[in-house]
């Protein structure tokens, strides 16, 4: 008996040290340390192991569960942020529902976006924010948002914003970052200020850069040699995307703080939730997932397919914002899924209004 406490005591506080280790490592820049991301993928999953060794140590002693109530403690909000652990509820009459959805240029077909805007009428869908989408090929859309703003096109994409309320003010947004001693624009982003019913709020649409990483990086290697070699191209792809995204999140956070109105932030990041830009972004913004987080899991169909259902596409707000929910939609016209989230007046303006 002894020696299995001696064991399981050792199991846990090296756990525990991977656990701050990795979670300090995931909130490092990742212009400074392109590992970052990597850690913030594996610090959520965390929770498990802690929980596991929680259970097995209590059976043992129950003076020894401290550094798992100290890992669980530290995994929880990040676990929170990937997995959908909330139930739905039920909503009021005048909330709106907003959608964020990388549509990858509607490449399943010709009818895609008839299908997106059929979509988005049965969803109630209120303000639809687009990534990789191709114009004219959003033109059924404005069948459904009488209000349409675009961010310059961006190699052969753009980000779009579709709105049913009045947009008074649009902006084209443009990332930069540094390759080689040179500055290229990549990817695009665009601003909207949207009148809704209880405020104007500016909508930001970001397409942060992707990590590189393709289909056939994630097939199955005929060669020990050959997986080695993989796995060293993927690190590399990992790196050089993480970089540039952290570079691309000074600029969003400039956006966010130089904004006169309440913020909707929404888009498709190319990263999980946990790392340095989600860190600094919660210190400004509301992530509706953690607490209000419902449904299935998993935004992006290749990772989900090979039961990685992570979720890389975010919507976050403004604290004068509140949500009721927010959910991944299962629609299939791109290999991304939609996030939609209900949003509303915050709380006390809600009890005013009620009360005149």
């Amino acid at each position: 008996m002894r020696k299995r406490r001696f064991i399981l005591t050792w199991i846990n506080r090296l756990l525990l040290l991977g656990t701050v280790v990795s979670g300090l490592g995931s909130l490092i820049p990742a212009n400074i340390f392109a590992g970052a991301s990597l850690l913030s993928l594996i610090f959520p999953t965390l929770i498990v192991p802690h929980i596991v060794l929680l259970i097995v140590t209590l059976r043992i002693s129950t003076k020894r569960i401290l550094p798992n109530l100290i890992g669980i403690g530290l995994t929880i909000i990040p676990a929170f942020a990937q997995f959908p652990f909330a139930k739905s509820v039920d909503q009021p009459q005048d909330c709106l529902r907003i959608a964020t959805y990388n549509v990858r240029a509607f490449y399943q077909g010709l009818d895609a976006p008839e299908k997106m805007s059929a979509w988005a009428e049965r969803e109630n869908i209120d303000v639809l924010c687009l990534q990789e989408v191709r114009r004219p090929s959003h033109k059924p859309l404005e069948k459904s948002f009488s209000n349409v703003a675009f961010a310059p096109k961006i190699s052969r994409y753009s980000v779009g914003i579709f709105s049913k309320y009045p947009i008074i003010h649009t902006e084209p947004l443009t990332f930069s970052y540094v390759n080689q001693g040179k500055r290229y624009p990549t990817r695009s982003a665009g601003l909207a200020d949207i009148v809704l019913p209880w405020d104007t709020v500016r909508f930001i649409n970001v397409h942060l850069n992707s990590t590189g990483v393709q289909d056939g990086d994630m097939e199955v290697a005929p060669s020990t040699e050959e997986l080695l070699e993989r796995g060293k191209q993927i690190a590399r792809k990992l790196a050089g995307s993480d970089r540039t995204r952290g570079l691309q999140s000074k600029s969003i956070l400039e956006w966010i703080e130089d904004s006169p109105h309440p913020v909707v932030l929404c888009g498709d990041f190319n990263s999980v939730p946990g790392g340095n830009l989600y860190a600094r972004l919660l210190l400004k913004l509301e992530d509706p997932y953690i607490f209000k987080g419902s449904g299935k899991m998993g935004s992006f169909e290749p990772l989900k397919r090979r039961y990685l259902p992570i979720r890389i596409d975010w919507t976050l707000h403004s604290e004068g914002i509140e949500s009721y929910d927010q959910h991944i939609d299962n629609i299939n016209l791109s290999d991304h899924y939609p996030l939609v989230t209900t949003i509303g007046p915050p709380l006390e303006e809600k009890a005013t209004s009620e009360e005149e």
